[in-house]
Order: C-alpha cells, then structure tokens, then sequence
C-alpha cells in the first residue's frame, strides 16, 4: 500500500476556488494507483443531502450524464440507499468522452461506485471506469481509512457550503427584510399623510356641516322678521353671529351713497368699542376691492374709518344687488380670521349670512308682503327645496307628504293643523316626525322649506 502514501496529504483545507484542483488531483492519483481510466466525484448538496451533483472528474472532457441524481434515482441513487459499493455495466456516455483513454473508441464500459461514508451518511459517490475486480481492493484497511478520511473531508466541505448559502440566504432575507422594513416605512408614512388628510377632510365637513346648519338658523330666525320685531331679531342675529365666530364686535352697514350707516351693533361685555356716530366712511380702495372680488375679506382698523386706537382685526362680508354693493356685516376680531382655511373657497359660503339678513331687512323695511318670494330666495342660497299649497287644500292631499313616512303622516298632519288653528306663522314639525323642515303659514298659502 506505499502507493498510497501521500494520498491523504492532498486532503487538506482550500479555498473553494481550489477545491476543483485538488479533488481532480487527488482522483488522478487514485485512477493511477488503480489502473482506473476515468474518474469523477458526485457530492451530496449543501441543503439537500438526498441530492448529490457532479463535483469534479479526472480524464473527462466534458461533465458526465446525469449531472445530479437523488437517493434512490436509478444505479447511482441506488448505491447511495444502500450504502454499498456497485459495478455495473454503462454507455461511455456517462463519462462524456474520455479524455486519454481507447474507451472512448467502446460503447459500453465497466462503472465501479463506491459510497464515501461518514457516520453514515453518504458524503459522496466515487464513480470509476475500471476492472470489475477492483472492488476487492477496497476492502483492505488501509483503502477503507482512506475513503472515510476523504469522506470526512467532502463532510467538512459540505457544512462549509452550508454554512456559507445559509449566511448568504441570511444577508439576502436580511437585505429583503431591510427593503421591505423600508416600503413599511414609507407605506406608514404615506398612511400617515392619508390618514391626516382624511381627518382633515373630515373635520373640514364637519366644520361645513355645522355652518350650513348655523347658516340656516339664521335664515330662519329673519323668516320671522317683522317691523315689530326686526330691532329684536337683529340683535339677537349679531348676538348669535359674535358667539359662532367668537368675534369681539359685530356690526350690520347699510350703504347710503358714499357713507355707511350702522343699522345695528352689538359688542361683547368686556369690549368698550366706540361706534362711529356721523356714519362709517370706508376707503374707496376697499369698496373697489369689495366690489371685483365679490367675496368676503379681511380688512384693518383705518380703511373702515375707525379711530386707529381700536386696532382689531376685521372680518368683512358683503351684500350685494342688482345695484352692486349695498350691505355689509363686519365682524372684529383679536387676530386675524383665517378665510384660507374655509375649504380652499375663500369662505364664500359666509356670503349667505349677509343675504339671511339683509333680505329681511329689505322685506320688512319695503313693507312687502311677498314672503313666498323672500321664502324661494332663502331655499336658492341655502339649498332648500320649496313646495307651496293653497291654505284651503286639504291637509291630506298637500304635495309634500310622499317625503313623510307612511306611518308618520296622521301624526304630521295632526301637528300641522293644531299649529293652523293656533295660528302659528313659522312651525317646525316635531323632530320624532321630520327634521331640517319649516313650514310658513300664511293667510292664503302655506309656504314648506325642506333641507336635505
């Protein structure tokens, strides 16, 4: 056995970039120790030790067939189950051509595998093209320690392998996990962003909601103007509009040419403000601005003609007609009236409070008695729908009642006719009945306001 000497010194620690050279070196010498023509090395995978691929050969000119095989797949996979060396006839085929050998001018050549164990686990299969007497030669003790020491190499080659697929599966899940850490990151802050905007949105509707609401209160507390009550109701509107927008003074101007008379004001109890007594002389450059833009503005102390003294912050919404520019209601404040945030519209929607009060105004001030037109501008800027039925029609056949529930209408029509009797100019029907409805009772008609 002295020509196996030097044999296990090849076995040694290499990079995996040298690992080729040294099995190749170490089968050549074997083939030579044996006679053997070809050789080549299947190992079992990294992963999958039921799966073993071609590693290297030695005298081949081009890899074998098959290049991989599991445990128990065909003659080779059979010699792994049973752990035992095999002979068996094959095409040349399986070792490609070979390279320095008349095999290659045959179509059949001897196979002898041998099995490397390792704590019994098949490390690797050896395939060599040789007599089939050379198997006995393995059984000697010196050849059986030379193929558990190579079995014990391709061994610690394998966990090598293990180990390093599985830190590089580590450093690519770990890279994965990064990249998605990083979506998650960016998908929770765009939530974030999502999130605040739709919280915006909803306080923004919210906000909305409860103006039209604010703005409707309105409209139905001027409904009710008379000349008795106007003084009343008009202070009672400023009042309502100072507590709505926590303002400092409100104030109603009617214009009169080019001055400005105070219909009526109202201030907070801890406010001292000095009203102009000969008339409100507004800067032209504001009534200008008033005039283009059509929409309520900021304003300062000094274009409203006050003394510089009272420096507050001023809120202006206009009234317009088919004349132009004919009211305001001004609203002070401690700091400036944010009219951006209105929705993105400039606060456009405020211009319905000067038209719920200056309509009424009008109406009363004219004396008119058309409060069915009044009625159908009040349903124009507040979007309400209006119906109109003759005070002699009966109360059972009004056009209004399919928007009353079926089982609701006796109660309705029973409220209705009790507020008739009692002579009720404005009713609302009970809230368990209708809501957002107000029904106008006059002497020839009844006049029905419904917001959605």
């Amino acid at each position: 056995m002295d020509t196996l000497e030097g044999i296990e010194g090849l076995l040694v620690p290499v990079s995996e970039a040298e690992l080729p050279m040294v099995l190749e070196s170490l089968q050549a010498r074997l083939c030579a120790v044996l006679s053997a023509s070809a050789s080549l090395l299947y190992v079992a995978d990294a992963l999958d030790p039921t799966l073993y691929r071609f590693e290297v050969g030695a005298s081949l000119a081009r890899k074998p067939i098959p290049e991989y095989f599991r445990s128990g797949e065909g003659f080779l996979g059979q010699v792994v189950k049973e752990k035992s060396p095999f002979v068996e006839r094959f095409p040349t085929s399986l070792f490609g051509e070979l390279a320095s050998s008349a095999l290659v001018e045959v179509s059949e050549i001897t196979i002898v595998a041998i099995p490397l164990l390792y704590q019994d686990q098949v490390e690797g299969l050896w395939c060599i093209a040789a007599p089939e007497l050379v198997i006995d030669t393995f059984k000697h003790p010196h050849w059986q320690d030379v193929l558990y020491k190579w079995a014990a190499y391709l061994q610690s080659i394998r966990s090598r392998r293990s180990i390093q697929t599985l830190l590089e599966q580590s450093q690519v899940q770990n890279q994965e996990l990064i990249t998605r850490e990083e979506e998650l990151r960016q998908n929770l802050e765009e939530l974030a962003v999502t999130q605040e905007e739709m919280r915006r949105a909803q306080q923004l509707l919210a906000r909305q909601s409860e103006r039209q609401n604010f703005i409707i209160d309105l409209f139905t507390l001027m409904a009710a103007a008379n000349p008795a009550n106007l003084r009343s109701l008009s202070r009672i509107f400023l009042a309502q509009l100072l507590q709505y927008f926590r303002a400092k003074v409100a104030a109603v101007l009617l214009r009169e040419e080019n001055r400005w008379k105070a219909l009526f004001t109202w201030t907070t109890k801890d406010v001292g403000f000095a009203f102009p007594s000969a008339g409100w002389e507004i800067s032209p450059s504001l009534m200008a601005a008033l005039e283009a833009a059509r929409q309520p503005t900021s304003s300062s102390t000094a274009e409203l003609g006050l003394l510089p003294d009272q420096s507050y912050y001023w809120l202006i919404l206009p009234y317009y007609t088919v004349q132009g520019l004919q009211g305001l209601i001004v609203l002070a404040f401690s700091e400036p009236y944010p009219l951006m945030e209105e929705g993105g519209r400039g606060g456009k929607d405020l211009l319905h409070i000067p038209i719920a009060y200056f309509s009424a105004y009008e109406r009363v001030r004219e004396g008119s008695t058309t409060t069915q037109a009044a009625l159908e501008l009040i349903a124009q800027v507040s979007g309400a729908q209006s119906a109109v039925e003759s005070i002699e029609t009966p109360l059972e056949e009004l056009s209004w009642l399919n928007d009353i529930p079926l089982v609701q209408r006796e109660a309705y029509i029973s409220a209705l006719k009790e507020a008739i009797h009692r002579q009720v100019s404005l009713w609302t029907p009970p809230t368990q009945i209708a809501s957002r409805e107000l029904v106008v009772i006059g002497d020839k008609y009844l006049y029905r306001l419904r917001w959605p």
